[in-house]
């Protein structure tokens, strides 16, 4: 009996230890390193127009390649990035096509990242006129890096995170304000790595203006997001990433023409190392 109570005070004991193990995380991409990530993304996209309803799907697909210059004492790394292979097939309003953008315009992009996650891009020095710049493969890819937290976490921890991204859309930005809950779920492998596990669930709103073939469009709309991260935390390197999002959105356009047109769409992401 007494080693019994023993052997189940040893064992709660170390269930309790690896339950309040601490982790620091940040990212750790070397200097001269490369690195490569496969993006696919589905979109479902379900809008109205003159009273009609029509359905389209899109599914794209890359490689997304960062360069790393350098890393500065407090972990910035200065990295360049730049969309490979990128292909876009699409569904919908009675067609269905399918592009390879290899032969497309595809210029690297410099910026810096910290170890917590946040991506700043360097000012482009592009000297081309304004409205007059070529179709970028990069238009069709997002970069994103899942944001850290500045502290320790332990298995079962919850954190959360308001943050605001902006992203260029040709003569325009769209403006994502989300705010969204964390959780460390675990330790989970992912293929040859030993990853903490850390899902999120949360609400985001979408603003934006940009002008199309004449026309000026704005665009507001909310939604919803959750998805799973697997992160090698002694390697400093994000794994595997899959993100969902809901949204419910309007889009007016004025000048030539003039409509409102209500836009339901569906966005499965995923983004995962190639080793």
């Amino acid at each position: 009996m007494i080693m019994l109570i023993v052997t189940v005070v040893f064992v709660m004991v170390n269930v309790q230890a690896g339950a309040q193990e601490k982790f620091s995380l940040s990212y750790k991409m070397g200097k001269g390193k490369t690195y490569r990530y496969m993006q696919g993304s589905i979109v479902e996209t379900i809008q109205e127009m003159g009273g009609q309803e029509m359905k389209m799907n899109t599914d794209t697909h890359s490689h997304l390649k960062y360069e790393i210059d350098s890393v500065s004492a407090d972990g910035t790394m200065s990295l360049v990035y730049s969309f490979e292979d990128v292909s876009f097939h699409m569904k919908g309003m009675g067609r269905d096509t399918t592009m390879d953008m290899k032969d497309k315009e595809n210029k690297p992009v410099r910026g810096k990242l910290t170890a917590l996650g946040k991506l700043t891009k360097e000012p482009s020095h592009d000297t081309a006129k304004p409205g007059k710049s070529s179709f970028s493969i990069g238009s069709l890819g997002s970069v994103n890096f899942t944001r850290l937290p500045d502290h320790q976490v332990c298995i079962g921890e919850k954190w959360s995170r308001v943050s605001t991204d902006t992203t260029e859309v040709g003569e325009g930005q769209i403006v994502y304000k989300k705010n969204i809950e964390y959780s460390f779920t675990g330790k989970e492998k992912r293929g040859s790595h030993d990853c903490v596990k850390i899902e999120f669930k949360g609400s985001m709103e979408i603003t934006g203006k940009m002008k199309q073939m004449g026309m000026d469009l704005a665009m507001e709309g909310s939604g919803d997001t959750s998805g799973t991260i697997w992160f090698d935390a002694p390697l400093g390197l994000l794994i595997e990433e899959v993100d969902n999002n809901n949204v419910d959105m309007t889009m007016a356009l004025t000048g030539q023409q003039q409509m409102t047109i209500p836009i339901t769409q569906k966005m499965t992401t995923t983004q995962s190392l190639i080793e």
